[in-house]
This record gives structure tokens, C-alpha cells and sequence, in this order.
């Protein structure tokens, strides 16, 4: 099965080109690479020092975060199967060769993840047990945090578009909005081996981002009037109100603590809309 590989990419040429490398040493080697350039001051084409055949270059004259990149990306190809992969990441070289075959013997499994190894400089970064990945269908856990690493996921094209990929209005967090929606739908195949790297260093990156909860609840509340009237998902009510209670109680206290009144008021209104379980859209 042929595989579409999507990274989005904003400047840093010199860790994308080691990303781009980690596709294209792959020991699968039926695969498209997609590197979506997603309105970078400086156009990162000329500074990509591969010639591949397999290797596409596609540029988005306007920043719209690496969300709707990827979805730019997706479209771009026609593959079965789709892997994604940040630009400051890395592949263990057997990674596509290694969930293909999981996938083709497993004709059932919508999408699939990996363990992942975590790396700041050449130093090994021990994972807490609360960020410890699992396969199955976990919505709980994943109502708190983000359990999947995007560079770590495979999944069927058609499973995919069918969920309409990646929320354009999260810049942040929409790989935590899309897996919830993924997960309420099928569980979630996983591979132990740790087959993606993730790095981390002195660059910018969106899981450092001040008040990411505040992007967690957005998911939490969007998710909640997706399934709301759903039948088959009124046991996660309960859950996913609960912990989205909570994140809004922290950023309320967090809030009242530095003196952002704007802020303040917001995060009360939460806490009261999640209590009440109204409904309305929240920003």
C-alpha cells in the first residue's frame, strides 16, 4: 500500500532537511513525501538539499498553521494510507515498513500509532507514566492530554477525510481536537516500538505554548456539541465535562493570580457553561 507522507514546515531548513532525510531512508519505500511550506518569510524550497522523485514541494503563501498544511498536504496525494511528520521530528528507519504490515494485517484498523522515543540535544528524555501511549479506545485519558504523537499516527485515507481532517480554526492543539474525534469513532491501533523520535531544543514549539489548556478546553467544548445528542457517547459526558471543568478552573486560577481580568472573566464564564453543560460556542 502505497503511503502519502505530509510535514508542514515554517523556516528551520536545516531540522527539516534531517526530517525529510528520515522519509526518504525509509525501508518502505512506496511513499510520496509532501513538505508543505506554510508561508514562511523565506521560501524553504531552495534551502531542501534532496532530489527525490518521491519528493514534493508545495508552498501556502499565507500562515495558516500546520493544521491546515497538513490538509493541504493530504489532498495533494491520492494514497491509501497517510503518515505525518513535524519537521523537528525524526523516523527510526523501519517506522512505514513496520505499521504498513500492521495495517495490511489488520484490514479492520482505521489508524495507527507508535511509541515514541524523546531526544532534547543527544540526551534521552525519560516520558512520565501519565504521558505513556496505548492502543484501544482511551477517550478518557485523551480528554486530559495529548496521548498521540502526530508524527507517530498512520492512518487510511478514507477514514480521514471522512472526520474532514484537521480543524482549520485550532492553530494550536488540533492534533488533540482531531484524535478525539478519531477516537470516538475506532480505537486506535499501537506499535511499542519506540519508531518516532521527537525532539525538542531552543526553537519555538506549539506544546510550550503559555495556557495551552485554554486550546485543550476549546477541543473539549467543540467535541462535547459534536456528541452531545449521541447515543453511543453519553457515558463521556460526564468525563469530558469534568476535566474540562477543571482545565477551566486552572486557567481561571492562573488568571486571577497574574491579573488578567480579561482572561478572568472568560475562564468563569467556562467554568459556569461547563457546570450548567450549556452548549453555546465558547472562544
Amino acid at each position: 500500500m502505497r503511503v502519502d507522507v505530509v510535514i508542514p514546515a515554517f523556516g528551520r531548513p536545516a531540522l527539516l532537511n534531517e526530517a525529510i532525510e528520515s522519509v526518504l531512508r525509509q525501508t518502505y519505500s512506496d511513499l510520496s513525501l509532501f513538505v508543505v511550506d506554510d508561508g514562511s518569510p523565506h521560501p524553504i524550497a531552495p534551502q531542501v538539499v534532496f532530489s527525490d522523485p518521491r519528493l514534493k514541494l508545495l508552498r501556502l503563501e499565507k500562515n495558516g498553521g500546520s493544521g491546515p498544511a497538513r490538509n493541504y498536504g493530504v489532498a495533494a496525494g491520492t494514497a491509501p494510507l497517510i503518515a505525518f511528520l513535524d519537521s523537528d521530528d525524526l523516523w527510526h528507519p523501519q517506522k512505514l515498513e513496520r505499521q504498513v504490515h500492521y495495517l495490511s494485517e489488520h484490514a479492520g484498523c482505521e489508524w495507527l500509532h507508535c511509541n515514541e522515543v524523546w531526544m532534547r540535544g543527544s540526551l534521552e528524555v525519560k516520558q512520565r507514566a501519565e504521558h505513556r501511549k496505548q492502543g484501544g479506545q482511551f477517550l478518557e485519558r485523551a480528554f486530559v492530554r495529548c496521548l498521540i504523537a502526530t508524527s507517530a499516527v498512520v492512518v487510511r485515507r478514507r477514514f480521514f477525510e471522512r472526520h474532514g481532517g484537521f480543524a482549520r480554526p485550532f492553530r494550536i492543539c488540533q492534533d488533540f481536537e482531531l484524535w478525539l474525534r478519531l477516537l470516538a469513532d475506532a480505537p486506535v491501533g499501537f506499535l511499542e516500538e519506540a519508531l518516532a523520535i521527537k525532539r525538542t531544543g531552543d526553537w519555538l514549539q506549539a506544546s510550550a505554548t503559555p495556557e495551552i489548556d485554554r486550546f485543550r478546553v476549546l477541543a473539549l467544548h467543540r467535541f462535547y456539541r459534536q456528541i452531545r445528542r449521541d447515543a453511543t457517547a453519553q457515558a463521556y459526558i460526564g468525563p469530558l465535562l469534568s476535566e474540562a471543568g477543571r482545565k477551566s478552573r486552572m486557567l481561571l486560577m492562573g488568571a486571577e493570580k497574574y491579573g488578567n481580568h480579561r482572561r478572568l472573566r472568560a475562564y468563569q464564564a467556562w467554568f459556569t457553561l461547563f457546570n450548567a453543560r450549556r452548549t453555546r460556542p465558547i472562544r
